[in-house]
């Protein structure tokens, strides 16, 4: 019975293109070579400052929250909401009633004059082409004078 050895002086090269293992890294690891590691903490600087940009983007502006809505008949929804806003300021608000299939079947804007209050309920009905399911608010934006 014969044992069969692999030789031993064959070269790293050979056994990798024999068997598809990688040679063996020479030189650093990307994240101790210059260029690379500027490129990395650059491009994580420029993600932290555009989440930064859009926090801030979306926290100036009115707000609203929804109170409450109901589905007066097939052709009627209703919606209460609160709209917050600098005071002084006329806000115009997008309405919309969506049927079962999340289509939409209703559309109103909404004005909301300027007051001195920050805070403004409003109830509104939404007329619609069928029965609606839900009504919400879409967005409120500032309007100029």
């Amino acid at each position: 019975m014969s044992s069969r050895q692999a030789p031993r002086n064959v070269p790293p090269d050979v056994l990798a293109e024999r068997y598809g293992r990688r040679p063996a890294r020479t030189g650093q690891p990307w994240y101790r070579r210059p260029a690379p590691l500027a490129a990395a903490v650059l491009g994580g600087a420029l993600l932290t400052a555009y989440g930064v940009w859009i926090a801030v983007a979306q926290s100036q502006g009115p707000a609203f929250s929804e109170i409450s809505h109901r589905i007066v008949d097939d052709r009627t929804a209703e919606i209460r909401f609160s709209v917050t806003r600098e005071p002084g300021t006329a806000v115009r608000c997008q309405v919309h009633a969506l049927d079962d299939s999340s289509s939409e079947v209703g559309l109103l804007q909404v004005d909301v004059p300027a007051s001195a209050e920050r805070d403004v309920q409003e109830s509104v009905q939404v007329r619609t082409t069928s029965r609606a399911v839900t009504v919400g608010v879409e967005s409120c934006s500032a309007v100029e004078p």
